[in-house]
């Protein structure tokens, strides 16, 4: 890199607030600490190790990573995705069930249609990859690849080996120039609160953004969005959100951390986009662990605080809130916490098969007066074949052979021979 480019990557880095030097000034004039850039970011400190008052720690990690691939699909490929894209917009579903696209050891469900200006849309548990079809004068940007890594698959599986695997995937896609880099990054903080954190009142953020937004449900504070664009902040209610969503699976990762099981679970999280990024110089995946404490530290004093108010008219020197100095201290690495087999297939989860599922056999005892479970499967299945071969013009067995072969598609799965 010549001189003058280093000059102006620092000069950008300085005008986001980011310097390579410690000491710099706080609004309320105190000297803040900081971060040399090659210290690793350990994701979760073991919350017996730290003395907190206003929060307990749970855990820090990547919650998303979006990467783009530039390069240029491959011809075959590109009309194998065609051919499959019209499979999937076929209304017979014997013929759209086989809209999927095998390689390595995953099933991808290729959408019926594409995201944005990207063609092709390839899914399963793992990965949600949008390609690019060949180039022309309309999408001669478009990169050749964009990809959604999972959050579950970044929570136990190490990035260097999620990394390693995906780029065997693009590899088959199409011709890749260039080392990958980052669209979009989130960085999560989970924690049970020990202050009142619904409390909150909007005066009390002190931030370089221009909107901010509460949450309710109920008349119940939920959560806050700050700012938009290439910075995004979110402190929200996490069990709210995997209440409704039903994904458990951070569920033992937080008790291992103390958690009691019972008390709410609250995350704060950053998101950037590429235009913040470069200007940090964080470009490529790789550099994610080398750089994310400075940046998680840079968010939290010079972008966002929450500040306690007093009689001091001028806000600015309002006091960094106990809870919020901790918050900022947390993250200090973002490694896998543990490592666990991730399923590449997107299966119902137990409530789904094992409760929901019963409620069709439940309402039929009901209206039969039925008490025996034996005896309600039986007629059930019975009354269900009956009802199929009088309206559906074709047996119970059939039809379910056949909505069998969609799901599997919508899982990524495969029917046993």
């Amino acid at each position: 890199m010549s001189n003058t480019e280093d000059k102006q990557k620092t000069g950008a880095r300085e005008s986001a607030g980011l310097k390579d030097d410690c000491g710099t000034q706080s609004p309320q004039g105190t000297p803040r600490s900081c971060n040399k850039l090659g210290a690793s970011l350990s994701i979760t400190a073991p919350a017996n190790s730290i003395t907190n008052k206003k929060l307990h720690p749970l855990r820090c990690a990547i919650d998303s990573l979006y990467i783009s691939y530039k390069g240029n699909i491959k011809p075959n490929i590109e009309e194998l995705l065609i051919e499959l894209k019209e499979m999937a917009q076929n209304e017979d579903s014997k013929i759209s069930s086989d809209a999927y696209l095998k390689i390595l050891d995953h099933k991808f469900q290729v959408s019926p249609k594409g995201s944005r200006q990207f063609s092709f849309v390839l899914k399963d548990n793992w990965f949600n990859i949008q390609v690019s079809k060949t180039k022309n004068s309309n999408n001669s940007k478009l990169p050749l690849a964009y990809v959604q890594i999972s959050s579950e698959l970044l929570t136990f599986t190490s990035l260097e080996e999620i990394l390693e695997h995906l780029n065997q995937i693009i590899a088959v896609l199409g011709e890749v120039k260039n080392t990958p880099t980052i669209s979009r990054l989130d960085l999560c903080f989970d924690f049970v609160p020990a202050f009142d954190i619904e409390a909150i009142h909007f005066k009390q953020w002190k931030t370089r953004a221009t909107k901010t937004n509460p949450f309710y449900e109920h008349k119940k504070l939920t959560g806050w969005q700050i700012g938009s664009g290439h910075i995004m902040a979110r402190l929200y209610n996490k069990s709210t959100e995997i209440r409704k969503s039903k994904k458990d699976y951070l569920k033992p990762l937080w008790k291992e951390k103390g958690w009691n099981g019972e008390s709410d679970v609250w995350r704060m999280e950053f998101q950037m986009r590429r235009e913040f990024l470069k200007l940090v110089r964080l470009s490529y995946p790789h550099e994610i662990t080398e750089l994310s404490p400075k940046i998680w530290k840079y968010l939290c004093t010079h972008w966002l605080e929450l500040v306690t108010p007093t009689n001091d008219t001028t806000e600015c020197r309002w006091p960094v809130t106990d809870a919020w100095t901790e918050i900022s201290a947390a993250c200090t690495t973002i490694d896998c916490e543990s490592i666990k087999k991730v399923k590449k297939e997107r299966l119902p989860n137990d409530q789904y098969l094992f409760v929901n599922g019963l409620a069709a056999i439940s309402s039929f005892m009901a209206k039969e007066g039925i008490t025996d479970l034996g005896e309600a499967l039986g007629e059930y299945l019975h009354n269900a074949e009956r009802y199929h071969l009088n309206n559906k013009d074709e047996p119970m067995a059939e039809y379910l052979a056949k909505k069998a072969k969609e799901k599997t598609l919508r899982y990524n799965t495969e029917l046993k021979e």
